[in-house]
């Protein structure tokens, strides 16, 4: 009975871990563009959550990664200054174009597992870069 519990935990541990990261709700192979003003960015975890405003007025929630994996990934993610996305990279009032998957609900202001953050107002841009992963980094 002792070797089927710890076989039964691993499912359980597994199925929740891809249920967190599942997003039924998304056309996650599908790219959107939003660009707008940062209105409000919070650098936590489980995940950094962003609000852009459009040059429309049309506010948009934004679903990064995590804080920690954003500060400890390596720098081929950043450019032109190479180094961890951190609370000190975006701020409120930074114009912004962001892509990423977009919600099967139009109606829904909402991008999900990002592929790319550019400011262009000095060029610096975070990309997803692994090819490895199916959809996020």
């Amino acid at each position: 009975m002792k070797a089927v519990l710890p076989g039964a935990l691993l499912i359980l541990v597994s199925a929740t871990a891809n249920a967190h990261h599942s997003h039924p709700e998304f056309l996650i192979d599908k790219d959107a563009t939003v660009q707008g003003t940062i209105e409000s960015i919070h650098f936590t975890n489980p995940h950094v959550v962003m609000t852009l405003r459009t040059v429309d007025t049309i506010v948009y929630t934004i679903e990064w990664q995590s804080a920690i994996w954003l500060a400890s990934e390596p720098a081929v993610f950043v450019t032109p200054a190479n180094g961890p996305v951190t609370a000190e990279s975006l701020h409120v009032g930074d114009y912004v174009i962001v892509v990423g998957a977009p919600p099967r609900d139009p109606s829904r202001h909402e991008l999900v597992v990002l592929k790319s953050v550019h400011r262009p107002s000095d060029g610096w841009t975070w990309t997803c870069r692994r090819p490895s992963f199916r959809y996020n980094c």
